[in-house]
């Protein structure tokens, strides 16, 4: 009897952990499915962890060659990382990566119709909401890879070693023969299983541990596979062009089981959770499957990479079709960018991403340089990174924030934020002409269209070499074929700088003891300053501003 009874006890235990497993797994789903529903069509103010923050870069850096990419100088400027925290609606890895690629490297043309089929995707998620929510909590459940990217563990799988798959298959037959003795020999057959327990997890932790980072990526490829098959079968025809990319992936790598995703899972790996993972965990440890399984994946990965890599591109991608549905819903109103070969940049009441709120819609059409002058905090900086980063748009997800844009595929470059760097020995100055320097390179290379933002030229030097050298920096940003947007102080450069750059200037409005700033965007130069004014409302002694007024009047 007692014979009996311990097998049945451990059925019914591990009966009973399943069928809670799956209860509390369709509640932690039902409640993502509410957070879905919430969160759809609105900015986020989510943190990233430091760790989330590098795997994100992962796609990028591993897709960045022989390609324009927005450097680090213009992501920075232009608050590409802001708007990419507060509009990533992705839950999985290949959607995080492949937002980030899309924003760092913006296309260039539209040969084989690459935005017609992604507005086709994004509008079909945003007209289904059932499609869209099934195929979000797939992604959810596909989830992150963990501390690293993908890319990150596959660039160095071929430092791993070989394993020995009969040393896993000895250790197996020790617990068959252990169990096997508790029939005869009940006691002393228990003694030797548990003590092969101990020893198997004294084992399997320093096996594991010499694998472990790789570990993560074949568990997340697993994943990936079998996220691939269940997107397969809930996509309608109208995906048809990556459905048949899917499938022909998926098929390179059919020799890898996706049933061994139970044994490779961790209990952390995914946004929604999986069934029975505390469990899985033990198992693993006893019998060291997922070692075992971990060495017979290997060879079939790394013969099959741009079959992984297809998979996480085109997961990725419709992913990606999600955002920009849920962008595009964000808006009170948006636009579908028109491109054209000659350079111009024409927009209506265009608006920051990051102002949706309290940001005042400007337009503009030009289709040479823009120099724009004005006082402090009246919105020049804002106004070039509002079209810089509308541009960036255009060329990544197709959308504008604006009721209309028209523009060229551009190389867009930036020079505004700089500061001292103290590691690399640069003054302000150093930092500023090598930032000016790789703009002018870019446009003497002549790969291609350039669309420039520069925030007061040379301004880390004195007056007269500023306006002079600066005035001839513009002159060769403004050749034929690229258009450079520019803010200055130096109302000098307003005179000298025509035909080739439009006057336009912001003002503001100081009525008694208080200063009015409309942002709006006007024609010619600005005649009005208000530096002092700023030092008088702000409650600087009244005889700094008494001199400082009766001097400026002399100058």
């Amino acid at each position: 009897m007692e014979k009996i009874l311990i097998p049945v006890c451990i059925a019914v235990l591990l009966g009973g952990i399943i069928l809670i497993g799956k209860a509390m797994e369709k509640q932690q789903e039902n409640r993502f499915r509410k957070r879905l529903l919430k969160e759809f069509n609105k900015p986020l103010e989510y943190e990233y962890s430091r760790e989330r923050l590098h795997a994100m870069t992962g796609f990028y850096t591993s897709h960045n060659e022989d390609c324009f990419c927005i450097d680090d100088i213009t992501w920075n400027d232009l608050g590409l990382d802001s708007f990419y925290r507060k509009f990533n609606h992705s839950y999985s890895s290949v959607g995080d990566e492949y937002f980030y690629y899309r924003l760092r490297i913006p296309s260039l043309d539209n040969e084989f119709g690459e935005f017609d089929k992604l507005d086709r995707y994004a509008d079909l998620f945003a007209k289904d909401e059932k499609l869209r929510e099934e195929f979000q909590v797939l992604m959810a459940k596909l989830g992150r890879s963990g501390k690293y990217s993908l890319y990150d563990y596959l660039t160095f799988l071929s430092d791993v070693g070989e394993d020995h798959p009969i040393l896993t298959i000895l250790d197996w037959l020790v617990y068959v023969a252990a169990i096997v003795t508790m029939f005869f020999a009940f006691y002393p057959g228990l003694v030797l299983l548990i003590a092969w327990i101990i020893l198997n997890i004294m084992v399997y932790l320093y096996r594991k541990k010499k694998i472990e980072p790789y570990f993560t990526s074949f568990e997340y490829i697993l994943r990936m596979l079998k996220t691939t098959g269940k997107v397969i079968k809930l996509l309608p025809d109208d995906f048809k062009e990556t459905k048949e990319d899917l499938k022909n992936a998926k098929s390179k790598l059919n020799r890898i089981s996706t049933g061994n995703l139970v044994f490779l899972q961790s209990d952390t790996s995914s946004a929604v959770g999986d069934v029975g993972n505390g469990l899985m965990n033990f198992i693993k440890m006893f019998f060291q499957i997922d070692i075992f399984l971990f060495y017979r994946i290997k060879q079939q990965v790394e013969q099959n990479i741009s079959a992984v890599d297809t998979i996480f591109e085109e997961l990725g991608k419709l992913d990606f079709a999600v955002n920009i549905a849920s962008l595009r819903q964000t808006l009170p109103y948006y636009s579908i960018p028109e491109f054209q070969e000659e350079c111009v940049v024409k927009c209506e009441d265009m608006v920051h991403p990051l102002l949706l709120e309290n940001g005042v819609p400007n337009s503009i059409d030009v289709s040479g340089g823009v120099l724009l002058t004005g006082s402090n905090a009246s919105g020049k900086s804002t106004f070039l990174r509002m079209i810089g980063i509308n541009a960036v748009l255009a060329q990544s997800m197709h959308t504008v924030f604006a009721k209309s844009y028209t523009g060229s595929f551009y190389r867009v470059y930036s020079s505004m934020s700089l500061k001292d760097s103290i590691e690399a020995g640069d003054s302000y100055y150093m930092a500023e002409i090598k930032s000016i320097k790789r703009i002018l390179d870019a446009i003497d290379s002549k790969d291609g269209s350039v669309l420039c933002f520069v925030d007061e030229v040379l301004r880390g030097t004195n007056t007269k070499e500023r306006i002079a050298a600066g005035c001839e920096i513009m002159r060769h940003m403004q050749q034929p074929g690229n258009i450079c947007f520019a803010a200055t102080h130096d109302i000098e450069l307003a005179h000298m700088l025509p035909p080739l750059y439009e006057n336009y200037h912001f003002d503001e409005e100081i009525k008694e003891d208080d200063i009015h700033f409309p942002y709006k965007l006007k024609e010619s130069y600005a005649t009005s300053r208000n530096a002092i004014a700023l030092l008088k409302l702000m409650g600087y002694p009244e005889d700094i501003i008494d001199h400082a007024l009766a001097t400026v009047d002399s100058i």
